[in-house]
C-alpha cells in the first residue's frame, strides 16, 4: 500500500490555479468519455471479499465483520487477568447453513464493552496491524444514528467492520464564463493512508458525540482555514453516498457513508493548509476532475464516489453522455451487507 511521494514539504506552495489545458487536451477528453466509469466505481465494492469474514456481533446485533484469520487472536482478549475471555467464536445455523460469528460475551455495560474494544485495539497495535492508537473514538452500533453499544479507537474501527461516517465539503467557483471549478486538497505526504492523494476541499471522519454539520465546520477551519461563519452560511447539504469498501488486500471491509456539502465561493477565495493534514490546494476544472474519476490515479480511491456525485449534480456527467448512469447511481448508494448471525442473537449480554 506504499505510495511514491516526491513533494518537499518545505517548498510547498499553498495553492495553484490550473487551467483546463494544463491537464486535459481535446483528445484526452474524448478518450475519458470512452472509459467504463461504472467499472471504476465497482472496483471500490469490497463485498467480493465477504467470504473471508465472519459477522461481528455485540448484544445480539451485527455491528460489523471481522476477517476469519483474526478471530483466534481476538478470542484471547480479556479486560484483565481475573476476567474470562470476552470474545467468543460461535457456530450458528442460518437457513440450514452453519456459519461462524465473533461475539462479545460477558459484557454488562457500554463501559465494559468499550474497555474490551480498547484492549482489542492494544492487541492490534502489539501485532503490528495498526501502528498506534489514533485517540479519536468512533461509535459501534447497528447503523448510523442508532444507539451506541460501545466505542472503539478510530484506527481499530475498520478491523471490526464498524460503519465509517465521513463528512465532505466541496468548495467550488463559477468563473466569468460560467464554468465550474472545484478546490481539491492534496493529503499530506506524512499521512499513514493514501499519502499525497487528492480529496475534496475538506474531508474528515465523524468522532463520537459530534454532529455532522458541526464536524464540517470544525474540519473546514482546521484543514483549510475557512472561517466558521462562512461555512455556516454558505455550505448546503447535498446528500449521502454509501458503499461497502475495503483495502486493496481485502482487509477492513466496512460500510462507508459519505455525507456531502457544497459551498459556492468567490473566485478570489483561496483555502490554505492549516493543521498539516493537507499539503496544498489546487483549483481543478470539472474536465480535469472527470478525467481523474474515469482514468486517473491521483484521487484517493474512495473519492471517486464523491467526485462523480459532484459531477452528476452539476450537470457534467449526464444520462446522454453516460449510458450506465443508472448503474453508477445504484453503486454509489449501496446497502450495508449484513452477515449471517441469527444463531448469535441471544449470545450477547443485554444492552445497558
Amino acid at each position: 500500500r506504499s505510495c511514491e511521494v516526491t513533494s518537499d514539504r518545505n517548498r510547498l506552495t499553498p495553492c495553484v490555479f490550473l487551467s483546463e489545458h494544463q491537464h486535459i487536451t481535446k483528445m484526452d477528453k474524448e478518450l475519458s468519455l470512452q472509459k467504463d466509469l461504472f467499472s471504476r466505481i465497482k472496483e471500490l465494492d469490497g463485498t467480493r471479499h465477504a467470504h473471508l469474514y465472519v459477522a461481528f456481533v455485540v448484544c445480539g446485533v451485527c455491528v460489523g465483520q471481522v476477517l476469519q484469520c483474526y478471530t483466534d487472536m481476538l478470542i484471547t482478549c480479556r479486560i484483565n487477568r481475573e476476567n474470562p475471555t470476552c470474545f467468543q467464536l460461535i457456530d450458528c445455523k442460518d437457513d440450514n447453513c452453519t456459519t461462524h460469528v465473533l461475539a462479545i460475551i460477558n459484557d454488562k455495560t457500554t463501559e465494559d464493552r468499550s474497555m474490551l474494544m480498547n484492549e482489542a485495539t492494544n492487541i492490534l497495535v502489539r501485532c503490528g496491524l495498526i501502528p498506534k492508537k489514533h485517540g479519536e473514538l468512533f461509535s459501534v452500533s447497528r447503523g448510523w444514528c442508532e444507539d451506541s453499544l460501545c466505542v472503539v479507537d478510530r484506527n481499530a474501527a475498520p478491523f471490526f467492520g464498524v460503519t465509517s461516517v465521513g463528512v465532505h465539503l466541496n468548495c467550488f467557483v463559477r468563473t466569468e464564463h460560467g464554468n465550474v471549478e472545484v478546490w481539491m486538497a492534496r493529503r499530506a505526504s506524512t499521512k499513514s493512508k493514501y499519502p499525497s492523494k487528492w480529496d475534496p476541499t475538506v474531508a474528515g471522519g465523524l468522532p463520537v458525540g459530534m454532529g455532522l454539520f458541526e464536524n464540517v465546520i470544525k474540519e473546514a477551519e482546521e484543514e483549510a482555514g475557512i472561517p466558521n461563519t462562512m461555512v455556516t452560511i454558505g455550505a448546503k447539504s447535498a446528500g449521502v453516498l454509501s458503499q461497502m469498501t475495503c483495502c486493496s488486500d481485502g482487509s477492513c471491509l466496512k460500510q462507508s457513508l459519505y455525507f456531502i456539502w457544497d459551498m459556492e465561493v468567490d473566485k478570489d477565495f483561496i483555502p490554505h493548509p492549516a493543521d498539516g493534514e493537507v499539503d496544498k490546494f489546487e483549483r481543478w476544472s470539472v474536465e480535469t476532475l472527470e478525467s481523474e474519476v474515469r482514468q486517473g490515479e491521483r484521487l484517493r480511491p474512495a473519492m471517486r464516489l464523491v467526485a462523480t456525485d459532484f459531477l452528476i449534480r452539476h450537470g457534467v456527467i449526464t444520462p446522454d453522455r453516460e449510458p450506465q448512469l443508472v448503474k453508477i447511481q445504484s453503486a454509489m448508494h449501496q446497502d450495508r451487507y449484513i452477515f449471517p448471525h441469527k444463531g448469535a442473537i441471544n449470545s450477547g449480554a443485554s444492552e445497558n
